[in-house]
């Protein structure tokens, strides 16, 4: 599920694989350079005193497996997290919360880093496996865990967009956009700002509304000025207008 062009195959616009992984690792939010970058930088565990190696932890093990065209075996791996989930959501009255930054609302209680990267990773397994409504299910847990966080919004925007409901997409990227709006996220979240307007160009331009697409595309580019994909789609659309002329005349 690497995409490399909105036009290739008919699926969406393209990403960079990280080293090797492959067309096995479906690439949510395939708009954004790297899919996985969060789950790439998931920091190994620490293990017990006295231990010279380090444990990898099971978000890291899940994206090698998955890398290997194992996603039923990173899925096994990864369902405990969802269990702990539940747990933790029994464990107390307040609002568990995956932190990613230090603006964290009050009363919330912060998840440890690693189970978010699980349920992150997860969310991928399950769309490997063909559950796309668990994927998407697990997406808008995400979303709810980390409300101020623009990458869950538009990695949920592309599982719409891949489960053909556009509506839910557009909405869901116009969301991120608003998130990484936000002045205090404005700075750290251009990547994700950049790659939500650009799945709304892409939602609109299946729409058949090429001004409009081409408006958020090149919205894309205040964020992402270098970005391939951008160029790509703004050829298309202009390719499209064309093609729209020569049939008119």
């Amino acid at each position: 599920m690497l995409r490399f062009g909105r036009r290739v195959m008919g699926v969406v616009a393209g990403c960079v694989a990280l080293g090797g992984m492959g067309s096995a690792m479906p690439a949510a939010a395939g708009e954004m350079a790297t899919p996985l970058a969060m789950a790439s930088a998931v920091q190994a565990e620490t293990p017990g005193a006295g231990s010279l190696a380090a444990l990898p932890s099971p978000a890291t093990v899940a994206m090698d497996m998955m890398r290997a065209g194992r996603a039923a075996d990173a899925l096994a791996l990864l369902d405990p997290a969802a269990a702990r989930l539940s747990i933790e959501g029994k464990a107390g009255k307040s609002r568990l919360y995956c932190a990613h930054n230090d603006r964290v609302a009050r009363g919330a209680r912060v998840l440890d880093g690693d189970l978010c990267d699980a349920l992150f990773i997860r969310a991928f397994a399950l769309t490997e496996v063909g559950r796309k409504a668990d994927a998407i299910d697990a997406l808008v847990e995400l979303t709810r865990l980390s409300p101020d966080y623009p990458r869950y919004f538009v990695e949920l925007a592309y599982a719409y967009r891949a489960n053909r409901q556009p509506d839910l997409a557009l909405a869901t990227y116009t969301r991120a956009v608003t998130i990484a709006d936000a002045p205090a996220n404005r700075e750290e979240n251009r990547h994700y700002r950049a790659a939500a307007l650009r799945g709304i160009g892409f939602v609109l331009v299946d729409r058949g509304d090429l001004a409009a697409g081409e408006k958020a595309y090149r919205a894309s580019l205040v964020d992402d000025p270098a970005s391939a994909i951008a160029a790509n789609e703004l050829k298309f659309i202009a390719r499209k207008r064309a093609d729209i002329e020569q049939k008119g005349g």
